[in-house]
């Protein structure tokens, strides 16, 4: 009779028990790099997305701050008005208004003149903006990129402001001024011809990081007509009219559209000035890598003016 062995015969080994191939290690590998590389896109793209956003928001806040301010100095022009003073009521006549006489309100300290000068590009306008019973002269104008004004090279350009305290003797003209800058990397400059709402706006410096480079500013950024074409100011009169600018309070012939006239209500005078901004983010630090292009940002305001002197 045959005896069977006690001992246990040793288990068969198999390649998958012994560990994984380099084959399948490789193929791990592979499949960990894609998916690594997917998500570091991913966070890539939504890194450059959030960077716009935020130039977005920052060019927002700054322009909104800006239109505010102004709105709020417009709404102040025109007190005390001409109109107020005994002394120079009989000489406040849109058309009338002498111009360096002593006795004319227009170079008078505690008088404001509401209205003085307004274009395309620069708002000059009288009044006690600060409520502290003092006239101040306060004025809005667009410089080019190399500061000069009236802009004459390229944009982006820079607005800037200045407020003094009115002093005797002087039409606005000669007025102090201290004019420190409010808002850069607008775009829009526009000089329309008269009647027309837009246009004869400022080149804009530069090429685009799109298209490594290929494009200038102007081309791309400006093919809009209205993005570079369209007027910081614009001026409307009662009926909601386009008024040609400019328009100077030195001169005879313009008083009436800077100063309602009692005793012609017809006349087409300046009753709001509209502001437009065209902002462009900035070319070092507002860009989208992922196409090298810049955003764009529109604001608008209006503010009413009480020139009923």
């Amino acid at each position: 009779m045959k005896m069977r062995s006690s001992i246990p015969s040793s288990p068969r080994i198999t390649a998958r028990e012994n560990g994984f191939t380099l084959i399948e290690l490789m193929i791990v590998c592979i499949v960990l790099m894609i998916l690594a590389g997917a998500a570091l896109k991913y966070i890539a793209v939504a890194s450059q997305r959030s960077r716009q956003e935020e130039t977005k928001v920052d060019l927002t806040q700054e322009g909104r701050q800006f239109v505010d301010q102004f709105e709020r100095d417009i709404h102040q022009a025109g007190y005390p008005g001409c109109h107020m003073f005994d002394a120079y009521f009989a000489t406040c006549v849109p058309g009338s208004i002498p111009v360096s006489s002593i006795s004319g309100p227009m170079e008078q300290q505690g008088v404001a003149m509401t209205l003085d000068y307004v274009s395309n590009t620069e708002v000059v306008f009288e009044g006690d903006t600060n409520g502290d019973g003092t006239v101040e002269v306060v004025s809005y104008r667009l410089v080019d990129g190399n500061g000069n004004y009236p802009a004459t090279t390229t944009c982006p350009c820079i607005l800037q402001r200045s407020e003094q305290s009115k002093v005797s003797g002087s039409v606005w003209s000669a007025q102090p001024t201290n004019f420190s800058q409010q808002l850069s990397n607008v775009i829009n400059s526009g000089r329309p011809a008269a009647g027309a709402a837009y246009g004869n706006g400022l080149n804009l410096a530069g090429n685009t990081i799109f298209g490594e480079g290929g494009q200038t500013n102007t081309s791309y950024y400006a093919a809009v007509t209205t993005m570079k074409d369209y007027p910081l100011f614009s001026a409307y009169d009662q009926y909601g009219a386009l008024v040609t600018l400019p328009r100077d309070i030195t001169v005879a012939g313009d008083q009436p559209f800077l100063i309602e006239s009692a005793q012609n209500t017809s006349q087409s005078v300046i009753k709001s000035i509209r502001l437009t901004i065209n902002l462009l983010g900035s070319a070092t630090t507002g860009y989208d890598a992922s196409n090298g292009l810049r955003p764009i940002v529109t604001l608008a305001g209006s503010g009413r003016v009480n020139n009923n002197n």
